[in-house]
Formats: structure tokens, C-alpha cells, sequence
């Protein structure tokens, strides 16, 4: 199966922060290789410029699930998120451990 990762950036997005939450599934049996791909990712996102919040939970009732909970300064910055390695290098791992793709992404307008 050929699966695509990278998400599809709208042009008409809202202007200022870019809110979103992924929802990622383990295989079975590659729970802990894919809680590491994510620390890993987490860690460097964290670093990037234009990363405001990154954060990541395990669900308790179904440990194969994570949540990723990540704000970027606007569009761009999600852009440039996007083109860097070390997210290339998770969406290997997410081939590799994961029934996850880029339909995992849910961008977010917040309420007033």
C-alpha cells in the first residue's frame, strides 16, 4: 500500500496561528518503536522557529493511540515545518510502525 504523509496545506487557512492535532495509530506490537519516533520528533519540532506549542499524549485505554497537539506561528511556519528533515524522517518511521497518514492531521480554528 502506498501511503501519503505529507498533509495538504490549503492556501485559504485562517491568518495567525496554525492549531492542529493528529491522531496516530500504532501497529500492534510497535507501540514503544512509535512513542520513540514521536519523542524524537517532539524534541526537535521543538527547537524549529515558528513551533509555538508541540506536545504529545499516549492514550491510557488504548496505548497504540497518540495524540499530537502542535501550534505553529502561522501557515508558513507549518510550511517550513513540513520540508524539514527530521520530519522526513518521522514520516519514515510512521511507514514503518504506524496505520497512520497525512488524513491523521485535523487543522483547527480555535472558538472566540
Amino acid at each position: 500500500m502506498n501511503r501519503n504523509f505529507v498533509p495538504a496545506v490549503a492556501d485559504d487557512l485562517p491568518t495567525g496561528e496554525r492549531p492542529m492535532i493528529a491522531v496516530v495509530r500504532a501497529i500492534p506490537g510497535h507501540e514503544d518503536q512509535l512513542a520513540a519516533a514521536i519523542t524524537t520528533l517532539m524534541t526537535a519540532v521543538r527547537g524549529e522557529p515558528g513551533c509555538r506549542e508541540f506536545r504529545s499524549f499516549r492514550s491510557v485505554p488504548d496505548p497504540g493511540t497518540f495524540y499530537l497537539y502542535e501550534i505553529y506561528t502561522d501557515t508558513e511556519a507549518f510550511r517550513a515545518h513540513l520540508t524539514t528533515d527530521h520530519v522526513a524522517h518521522f514520516f519514515t518511521e510512521l511507514a514503518q510502525h504506524s496505520t497512520s497518514d497525512a488524513e491523521a492531521l485535523v487543522q483547527l480554528v480555535e472558538l472566540a
